[in-house]
């Protein structure tokens, strides 16, 4: 389970709420895993009822109890024993391609928009990329290692190269379905 992994991951580094957590995913590995809130506590129960997390209520002043979870023993060797282990290659599903598939009976006009349309979609992907680039130098500075520097930005750099690619494909083919006639 990629949530609860990533979940244990981010414990690795520090004791966290549930609300953190979300934060550290939004600024994080958004580009490539993305986790609602509710997903998140969800998530969290479960990891403590496998005694892979422990929780602890925080005293606030002036503000509701914060509940903070901490990664145990146990859930430090499954998150070491789950990123070990190979994965293997998920079937690719892109529901805007099933659109493209079947698109014969829309003029090209219609074709040409759903392509601008996801363009605009993935440049605004990429945007969030360079944000993610600005809080992962922000936090590498914080964390003063240079191997989790390392593995943060291969991973953001797979983020950027994929939507770059898919950004050029579509201009590529963008052009061709403006000047088909079938």
């Amino acid at each position: 389970m990629p949530l609860a992994h990533a979940i244990l991951g981010f414990l690795d580094y520090q004791p966290m709420s549930g609300y953190d957590l979300k934060k550290y995913f939004d600024q994080s590995v958004a580009h490539f895993w993305s986790a609602t809130q509710s997903h998140i506590y969800k998530a969290l129960e479960n990891l403590e009822a496998e005694g892979m997390v422990e929780s602890e209520i925080i005293p606030q002043e002036g503000k509701p109890n914060r509940k903070q979870y901490k990664i145990t023993e146990a859930g430090k060797a499954e998150l070491r024993r789950w990123v070990s282990t190979p994965l293997p290659v998920e079937a690719k599903r892109e529901a805007w391609l099933i659109q493209v598939f079947f698109a014969h009976n829309i003029t090209n006009a219609e074709i040409a928009s759903l392509f601008e349309n996801r363009i605009e979609r993935l440049r605004k992907s990429l945007s969030e990329c360079q944000v993610a680039q600005k809080h992962l130098d922000e936090n590498s500075k914080k964390v003063d290692s240079d191997r989790l520097q390392s593995l943060w930005q291969l991973t953001l750099d797979y983020g950027i190269n994929y939507f770059e690619n898919e950004i050029n494909w579509l201009e590529k083919y963008y052009l061709l379905s403006r000047s088909c006639h079938h």
